[in-house]
């Protein structure tokens, strides 16, 4: 399991170094294969969670430049906080246009992703949206989760990158090049499945959420805070 804890890039980076191959290889480009290697392996629990305030105007509103995955959006107004469902109306972008019939009915809080923009079913206001983005250090790269395998499944990832066109150019046997190539299989399962594990208070709030006698209509319309309180009888 992820133990919340990050470090730089550094740590990858000299071990990369010593490979004959790498030469040349700058801090940037280990930085752009990590954002790939997260991806790939998918986990939520690889990336940092945060909330940012957005203003609305005219229905839209810019993506933040980090976000690499939305876990939801409400809406602040006087009368509190109202989370945002996606629209499954297919021309939810185009209601936006000036010309469109569609902007004097009413409709529920809705919004839609499209060209690094979110669409929203209101003219004007302000939202939360709750996403998960990149650990980066303070000279804006990414970190590296702080797990053995992750930092290795990186490290075996470039070597990769790098070892396939050495290898298609007749610079590194092929010995070597389907040894990296069974080291990153290897690390990488090994990575996602170290991911993706549960702790114990995680695998409670899962237990909570889906053993229930009486399931709960729309936990979304508490943002998910109920999903996990434990279902109680009284006798």
């Amino acid at each position: 399991m992820h133990n919340g804890k990050y470090v730089s890039i550094k740590s990858v980076f000299s071990e990369l170094l010593r490979y004959p191959f790498m030469e040349g290889i700058q801090p940037e480009d280990v930085a752009l294969h990590l954002t790939n290697l997260l991806s790939l392996l998918g986990s939520p629990f690889a990336f940092s969670k945060k909330i940012e305030s957005l203003n609305v105007e005219n229905n839209r509103v810019k993506i933040p430049c980090d976000l690499i995955r939305i876990e939801g959006i409400r809406l602040n107004d006087c009368d509190g906080n109202k989370p945002l469902r996606y629209a499954s109306d297919l021309f939810h972008s185009a209601i936006h246009c000036d010309d469109s019939p569609d902007l004097s009915c009413n409709s529920d809080l809705t919004y839609s992703i499209n060209n690094n923009l979110i669409y929203t079913s209101f003219k004007e206001g302000v939202i939360q949206i709750a996403y998960e983005s990149i650990v980066t250090d303070e000279e804006g790269f990414p970190m590296i989760p702080d797990l053995a395998e992750v930092k290795q499944a990186l490290k075996y990832y470039i070597l990769w990158q790098y070892a396939e066109p050495s290898y298609y150019r007749g610079e590194v046997t092929r010995n070597v090049y389907e040894d990296i190539k069974q080291e990153y299989a290897w690390y990488i399962g090994s990575a996602s499945n170290k991911l993706n594990m549960l702790s114990l208070d995680k695998a409670k709030t899962l237990e909570n959420g889906l053993i229930r006698l009486f399931q709960s209509v729309d936990f979304h319309n508490t943002s998910w805070k109920s999903f996990s309180k434990k279902e109680i009888f009284n006798k």
